[in-house]
């Protein structure tokens, strides 16, 4: 930014529970045994050259408050940058990485979880996967009638990988073109030139050898449809135990923040037809990017954003959702696409029916 440490006044500082705790030098253990208790919730604040940070003499560190274990001050961060805690309007706001941040309710009440969504949605455990950055692909879509594959690259070169938003787009045109069934199996039928074995098992090639990048075909696998599945199914399952305690149903949800790098990728249509988001009206997503640095930007600059945060603590109730009684069901409902419960995802089921009856002409 042009300036020297010796301009640097004030730092605020946002982040997940345990990189809060190795940061202070705080015990960690007890953040992997249950109830996974945070050694301290309340914000911080220290003289930044005792934290090992460089700036003007005086300079101070304020950290953000944390809300459990696994939902940290970057959470109550989202909350400020995004304001739902002052609307009277039901919001959900999620954080997408390898934990996923929930956060549902209004001005009246918030409800927070944190769920393992794993990283296959920002490209590990997928085969070609690749963060998103010049040479990804980064959007996927399937003709319906000729299941023709086509593709965008980031940066308009060859491509060498997928990064998550085209590994969730193309597992949603897969489903909607009849490619894959509910349980996420690929189907091998007439006209699906695309489809080959790698590794054993079926896949389904986006980009061939000559078109790519590298010296091989770029394919969706079996395996990376799986790790999807797993992904959306946790999300999915944090949102639906947030809903049930709330009481609140999809249709009461007026606005649906999307955020992170994840986040401000994703296709909402895509993310809903998977069975990742329940069924919201898409015109309520709106993508907001990096909310814990917008959060922690304005407590830098603003006393009473500080306060406001630890306020916002006291109003925020936590759910354990492995303690959930409806954890398991819920989550393994929600592994098939876009769910077992087929009553939940009408519309979803609705397209997917039509578009596989036009494939086969009935």
């Amino acid at each position: 930014v042009g300036c020297s440490h010796e301009e640097i006044f004030d730092f605020a500082i946002a982040g997940n529970t345990a990189m809060h705790h190795l940061f202070l030098g705080l015990p960690t253990r007890h953040l992997s045994l249950s109830p996974y208790p945070p050694v301290s919730s309340r914000g911080l604040e220290f003289e930044a050259s005792k934290l090992g940070l460089k700036g003007a003499p005086d300079s101070r560190a304020y950290l953000f408050p944390i809300v459990a274990g696994f939902v940290g001050g970057d959470a109550v961060a989202d909350m400020i940058a995004t304001r739902i805690y002052s609307d009277r309007r039901i919001s959900l706001l999620i954080d997408i990485g390898t934990n996923a941040e929930i956060i549902l309710g209004n001005k009246d009440g918030l409800y927070a979880c944190s769920c393992a969504s794993g990283p296959a949605f920002e490209g590990a455990h997928i085969k070609h996967g690749m963060a998103a950055m010049e040479g990804a692909i980064e959007k996927i879509w399937i003709d319906p009638e000729t299941l023709r594959v086509n593709y965008k690259v980031i940066g308009g070169v060859k491509p060498v990988g997928i990064c998550g938003s085209a590994v969730v787009d193309g597992i949603a045109w897969m489903l909607r073109s009849g490619i894959i069934d509910s349980k996420g199996r690929m189907v091998k039928g007439e006209g699906m030139f695309r489809m080959k074995i790698e590794d054993g098992l079926p896949a389904m090639v986006v980009a061939s050898r000559d078109e790519a990048g590298i010296d091989r075909d770029i394919v969706i696998t079996q395996q990376d449809v799986r790790e999807i599945q797993l992904a959306k199914a946790a999300v999915y399952t944090g949102i639906s135990i947030l809903m049930r305690r709330a009481r609140v149903r999809p249709s009461d949800v007026e606005k649906v923040y999307l955020a992170g790098a994840f986040g401000t990728f994703i296709d909402p249509e895509s993310a809903r037809d998977i069975g990742m988001l329940p069924e919201i009206p898409l015109g309520r997503v709106r993508f907001v990017g990096n909310t814990a640095g917008a959060g922690a930007r304005m407590a830098l600059i603003s006393s009473r954003t500080r306060e406001l945060a630890e306020r916002i603590l006291g109003r925020v109730k936590y759910v354990e959702l492995a303690a959930d009684r409806d954890f398991q069901k819920v989550f393994v409902d929600a592994l098939e696409l876009p769910n077992r419960r087929r009553e939940l995802f009408p519309t979803v089921n609705r397209i997917i029916e039509r578009n596989i009856s036009r494939i086969r002409g009935d």
